[in-house]
Formats: C-alpha cells, structure tokens, sequence
C-alpha cells in the first residue's frame, strides 16, 4: 500500500535526520521553479506562501539557501529538463527520468472540488452535471482533471479557464460553477469580496471530480532530495511544520489540506480517515 510504503520511508528519513549529507556533495544552494498563480501556497509577489515557506525552511533546516523561480504551469517539467532550475515542485511519478531524481513520497496534493452557491445549485450528483451551467476554472483544467472533464466542458459556450481564480464572479451572477482547491478559491474571494462576512455558509463544495493529484519534487541530484528530506522530516520533529500551517491557519483560513500527504507520512494521527482513505485509492488505481 502507498501509505505502508511511505511511513516505512518517512520513519527511515527521520531517523537518518540528524546524520548531515556529506559536505562534499551537500548543496550550498538550490533554484525551485514554483507555480506562480496557486496562492496562498505560493505568492510570488511577496515570495513566500505556504508552500515557499515549507520549502525554504526545509532547506534552512539544512544550511541551504533557495531561490524561487515563479514560472505558469505549462511545460513546467520542459523547463527543468533545459535546466533552468534544479527542483521542480509539479512532478507526477508517471513521468520518470534517468537524469533526475524523485522525492520518496510525494509532498503536495491537489483536490479541486465544484464549488457553486448553495441557494442556487445545492447540489450536483456527477461531473456530468456541469454540461448545464456556467463554468469557470483554473488554466489548463481540461488537460488535467481527465476526460470525464473534458467531455462534460467541451461544447460549453460560457466555459472559461483563468489563470487568477475570479472567486467573486459566483458571488457576482458571472457564473454558475468554480472549479478549485477550496483553499485557492477562499483565498481569491478574500480578496476579490471582502465584504462577504460568512460567504463560507452560502457555498456548497461538490466532490465530483473524482480523487486529487499527488505532486512529487524532481530534483537535479540525490544530494538535493537527501537535504531536502531531511530538512522536511526536521520540520515536523521540532514543531516548526505546525507553527507555517498555523500561521497560514490564522491569517488566510487555509487547511492542512495541501499537505494531507506529509502529514500521513509524519503526524498520520492527525487526520487518520483522510490518510487511509488516500492509502486505499491509491492502492485500487497503482495495484
């Protein structure tokens, strides 16, 4: 089972945590290309985010400076195979090269959800119930939530991908369907409406789209996963895991959500049912 696997991995990881890679091959320095319109797990204008936060600090735990590289998501793994940075944060175990080098487990994990208004559209039974309403979702939603998707989307004349999720057009009568992270659409409605007092009330989150994405790191070396994942097992052994999410928590209402997959590698008593209903659907569609 994936999540059997990955504690296994993790306990390895944690365990070897205070044994420092060799200061030969130890990097000094790493470039990380980060998606640059996922907020509020990255924020490229103010570099940080939950995500750059995690990243930096798990290589600060290492003695490791990074530099992010904000780049659009299309040919994100074209990018890094030119070289144009060294970890790339968008890698799916189905792509394996011979010139690069997976994390043991993946880091991120994305489930997008139909988020509609609860007074208008209270419910949705399929994805196949979106071919009646306005759609809006993120950039290049069709190539990645699947051809159920594609086939319910693609005769729609006021479908509409945006790079920036407009959150506020649901609120606004603009259209009828959001396709998001929850996390992503909250943090955009913040700041697109910030009027709305409870918007969280009038909003129903429909789970048609199927299971998330899982989201490896590719790094250049085995040097650079090794630091980073002995920096990633040391933020959780001294807390300072916790203390990033409950600061995102506390100003931008974000959920552990994003990193479920972490958490169930090193703290899986913090979300038990999450973690093993991940760990079945990962062994029905990888056995």
């Amino acid at each position: 089972m994936w999540l059997t696997a990955v504690v296994f991995a993790a306990a390895a990881v944690t365990g070897a945590a205070a044994e420092p890679v060799p200061a030969s091959a130890s990097p000094v320095s790493v470039k990380i290309g980060l998606q640059s319109a996922i907020a509020p797990f990255v924020l490229a204008d103010h570099a940080s985010g939950m995500f750059a936060d995690v990243l930096r600090a798990a290589f600060a735990s290492q003695q490791v400076k990074v530099e992010f590289l904000y780049l659009p998501n299309a040919g994100f793994e074209e990018l890094f195979r030119q070289g144009v940075f060294d970890v790339s944060t968008a890698a799916t175990a189905t792509r394996q090269s011979p010139d690069s080098y997976l994390s043991r487990w993946p880091v991120s994990y994305f489930h997008n959800m139909a988020i509609t208004l609860r007074g208008k559209i209270p419910v949705l039974s399929s994805v196949d119930d979106l071919k009646k309403y306005r759609v809006t979702a993120f950039r290049n939603a069709r190539e990645v939530l699947g051809p159920a998707y594609a086939a319910a989307t693609t005769d729609q004349t006021h479908y509409r991908e945006a790079v920036t999720m407009p959150s506020g057009a649901l609120f606004l009568g603009r259209t009828d369907v959001i396709i998001s992270q929850p996390d992503v659409f909250r943090y955009y409605l913040r700041q697109q409406l910030p009027q709305q007092h409870n918007p969280e009330a009038e909003l129903a989150f429909h789970d048609v789209l199927g299971h998330g994405r899982f989201y490896w790191l590719r790094f250049r070396t085995e040097a650079q996963r090794t630091t980073f994942e002995h920096g990633i097992a040391q933020l959780y052994a001294t807390g300072e895991m916790d203390r990033i999410l409950e600061r995102y928590q506390r100003d931008y209402g974000v959920t552990r959500d994003f990193f479920i997959t972490l958490d169930c590698q090193f703290r899986p008593e913090l979300a038990p049912q999450k973690c093993k209903k991940l760990s079945e659907w990962w062994s029905e569609t990888h056995n």
